[in-house]
């Protein structure tokens, strides 16, 4: 005689399985691939890098929690490490949730801005991001190698004045690179930043660009964009006031040819490489 079992609700959440079973990611990266995940969470935001060794690095954590739950959604359910943390810089639309993060990961290492910032957004984060295994400082003497990734800081530069900037001047850059594929990170970096990056830089160009500052006008210039000349470009954004994305901005990625992909549109964005293709999927 066969019974029937009546699991409820309830138990299902307390045994953390409730988001296991209603959702498994439509797409897993296999052997020999890099994931790079720009999760929508709205204005802001959050990248959740996958790597084929098997370390998951999370960059900037949008501006709310939206971002704990795209981490359960992408991470299996019983994952709850993150083996690097990486905030750009001190504005609440990058931090916010990722003080949320540190409070719910274990997190084996954090890389934070060097300079201070009196928002209590910003002294909520610097006081989280103690709990993690190890904190460092970002410049550009900070290099991470896993396998064949990449991880190569960019901005700022060591022993910057930090005193007199603004925090998007200060934000972290990075590019990564997998074999033949380059993803610059360029955080909310403005056009004085684009400038450095192409006279400290000689050569520099990048396969998928994350559009700094959510497409802002003050950004993505012209000739920083013909330097880069960006197969795919990934602006993160979402409902706001400041016009982002700049019709300007996206005028000037249509005249390079670039893949244009927004997270207000198309819902978070996969990118996987591997060393034979590039595939892009959207939730959207």
């Amino acid at each position: 005689m066969s019974r029937i079992v009546i699991v409820s609700l309830g138990l299902l959440v307390s045994l953390g399985l409730l988001n296991f079973l209603i959702w498994q990611p439509v797409v897993q990266a296999g052997p020999g691939e890099l994931k790079i995940n720009f999760i929508d969470v709205g204005q802001g935001d959050a990248i959740l890098i996958k790597l084929p060794t098997g370390e998951d690095i999370l960059v900037d954590g949008g501006p709310d929690d939206t971002v704990l739950t795209a981490l359960g959604q992408l991470l299996p359910v019983w994952d709850r490490e993150l083996d690097l943390v990486v905030a750009t810089h001190l504005e609440a639309d990058h931090i916010t949730g990722l003080i949320s993060v540190l409070q719910t990961y274990q997190v084996k290492e954090v890389l934070t801005p060097a300079f201070q910032n009196d928002t209590k957004t910003a002294k909520a984060w610097q006081e989280a991001a103690l709990k993690a295994a190890k904190i460092n400082y970002a410049d550009a003497t900070d290099d991470y190698v896993w396998g064949e990734v990449v991880w190569d800081t960019l901005w700022p530069l060591p022993n910057a004045d930090f005193s007199l900037e603004s925090d998007n001047i200060n934000a972290t850059v990075a590019q990564i690179s997998y074999g033949d594929h380059t993803v610059l990170l360029t955080a909310d970096a403005d056009s004085q930043v684009e400038q450095q990056l192409i006279a400290l830089y000689p050569g520099l160009t990048t396969e998928i660009l994350k559009v700094a500052h959510h497409g802002s006008r003050f950004s993505s210039t012209t000739t920083f964009l013909q330097a880069m000349q960006p197969d795919v470009a990934v602006i993160s954004v979402g409902r706001n006031s400041y016009g982002h994305p700049a019709p300007e901005v996206l005028q000037r990625l249509a005249a390079i040819n670039a893949q244009i992909y927004r997270t207000d549109q198309s819902g978070t964005i996969k990118l996987i490489l591997s060393s034979q293709q590039r595939r892009i999927l959207t939730d959207g």
